[in-house]
């Protein structure tokens, strides 16, 4: 049983971990500084001693099979995803975005460091296991960068600027059958519905309503009329869904929305080129694997979008 007492411990052990991050006891603002989960503690350290783990404890059982010193690493990563999940400390979205380095670190530490692990003395080996809740807070010393990005995407309509242009501010609702979901939106990410001018607090907004609940404000940054119009997101002023992908990615501070902008050129009178683009910037300690996973949802749910606004438009 030792080998099935190894996967389980290590998957509790990344799941112990992740749950320093969610305390609530008048101290959850240092935890959350300390234990971060945009670390690189977390992302890439906590995996590795998960890995480990299975084969500390199962290590007469590993022997020398490349096999088991691999795949005993990997289940204790999806041991500790399933806990996650079926907790609601993590969703679809944000397992998927934890899963390449987990995976990959958790894998490769197994066949790594299995021939130095059996070798060491089992108190040593104890100390690999608050390695993470030491790295985590010197790591917190560090400054964090912050990084900007842009995705565009564009769209040709058989239709005139003025004809599009006021479909724009007030996009008209989108109903389930004229939006093509994608991948993204069948683990969780919300489909676009509608956006429409609100008065809110003596000003006026566009407000942006998505699937789920999800509601975007938005302020009218820039406009050149049947040319160009831009937007700025308040994520204090917006309502987000109740679900760890919102809390995490929206609400965390990590990402933000810069600009989104709307670009219009005509290529005839009655054909345009619809541009939709979103700026963003991403405030972690990999930003480069951020926007990887950034670049590819905002570029999904825009090439969605504006098909979706081509066959109302065209219609």
């Amino acid at each position: 049983m030792k080998q099935y007492l190894g996967i389980i411990t290590g998957g509790l052990y990344g799941f112990l971990f992740r749950l320093l991050g969610e305390f609530e006891f008048g101290f959850e603002e240092l935890v959350e500084n300390f234990y971060s989960l945009s670390s690189i503690t977390f992302i890439w350290i906590v995996p590795m001693v998960v890995g480990v783990i299975p084969i500390f404890i199962a290590r007469d059982k590993v022997g020398n099979s490349r096999l088991r010193q691999f795949f005993f690493p990997l289940l204790s990563v999806l041991f500790f995803f399933l806990l996650a999940f079926s907790t609601r400390l993590e969703d679809a979205v944000c397992i998927l975005i934890m899963s390449l380095p987990f995976l990959l670190m958790a894998g490769f530490s197994g066949l790594i460091l299995s021939h130095w692990i059996k070798r060491q003395n089992e108190k040593k080996m104890y100390v690999i296991l608050f390695l993470p809740l030491l790295l985590s807070p010197l790591e917190s010393l560090l400054p964090t960068p912050q990084s900007s990005y842009e995705v565009k995407n564009e769209v040709v309509l058989e239709k005139s600027p003025a004809e599009i242009w006021q479909h724009l501010t007030e996009v008209p609702e989108i109903r389930e059958e004229e939006y093509a979901p994608g991948f993204f939106n069948r683990i969780g990410l919300p489909r676009p519905v509608k956006s429409q001018l609100e008065v809110m607090d003596g000003k006026t907004y566009r407000v942006g309503y998505f699937s789920d609940g999800l509601k975007l404000v938005e302020s009218i940054s820039y406009k050149d009329s049947l040319k160009a119009l831009h937007f700025r997101i308040h994520m204090d002023k917006s309502t987000l869904r109740d679900l760890p992908m919102d809390k995490h990615i929206l609400g965390s501070g990590y990402f933000q929305f810069t600009e989104i902008a709307y670009q219009l050129e005509a290529l005839s009178p009655h054909r345009t080129r619809l541009s939709l683009s979103c700026s963003y910037s991403i405030h972690t300690r990999f930003n480069f694997y951020g926007n990887f996973w950034a670049k590819r949802v905002i570029g999904d749910f825009e090439k969605r979008l504006l098909e979706a606004l081509k066959g109302k438009l065209e219609d």
